[in-house]
């Protein structure tokens, strides 16, 4: 069982979306189990079934899919904020995506059968794994019609606006490849704009 100073900060996230009774988060936290992943370590890989879902409380992520051999940036995934390839959590078929550590990480993490047992149990679980469902999907289809409505230079925008750690704390490199861009060319994007703010 992770720690009271551990567990703290999910409890805090889960308080963002209802309430729940002291028992709920006892029980959940009974449940969880402490883990660590060094920088350039992963907390999942690709063509591994996603045993369960981490909540970040040090470090961040980033996780990313292999097209024609070559990585392409997925998501980012920052402390105070769970992570999981929940298709895969949800299906228990094999994950595309890999989610590897940017620096240091430690995460505390809840087992699929876990889960499912907090859900038959507690209907608060029940409720909150709906509403987390419903707001991965807002950000998914706000990121599709972002890459479909929105030109590079839109979503780079967009993206400092909405996501200002990613800046931060990610290299360059894979923040053209979340976008869609070669390096090169945020290079630009990022050059016109400064031009731009200078006039």
């Amino acid at each position: 069982m992770v720690s009271d100073e551990e567990f703290s900060r999910l409890r805090a996230y889960v308080n963002r979306f209802m309430v729940l009774p002291e028992p709920d988060f006892a029980a959940m936290q009974q449940r969880m189990v402490r883990q660590t992943v060094p920088k350039g370590g992963h907390l999942l890989k690709a063509g591994e079934v996603c045993t369960g879902i981490a909540f970040i409380n040090k470090g961040h992520l980033r996780s990313y899919c292999l097209v024609k051999g070559e990585e392409v940036t997925y998501n980012f995934w920052f402390e105070g904020n769970f992570i999981t390839d929940y298709s895969s959590f949800l299906t228990r078929q094999p994950s595309s995506e890999t989610h590897e550590a940017l620096d240091d990480v430690e995460v505390i993490t809840v087992s699929y059968d876990d889960m499912q047992d907090l859900y038959k149990q507690f209907p608060g679980w029940d409720k909150f794994g709906r509403l987390i469902a419903e707001f991965i999907i807002i950000g998914i289809a706000e990121r599709n019609r972002a890459m479909l409505f929105l030109s590079p230079e839109e979503q780079y925008l967009n993206l400092m606006k909405t996501r200002p750690k990613v800046f931060a704390n990610v290299p360059q490199h894979y923040i053209a490849s979340y976008l869609g861009l070669r390096p090169e060319s945020l290079s630009r994007i990022r050059k016109r704009l400064a031009t731009a703010k200078k006039i």
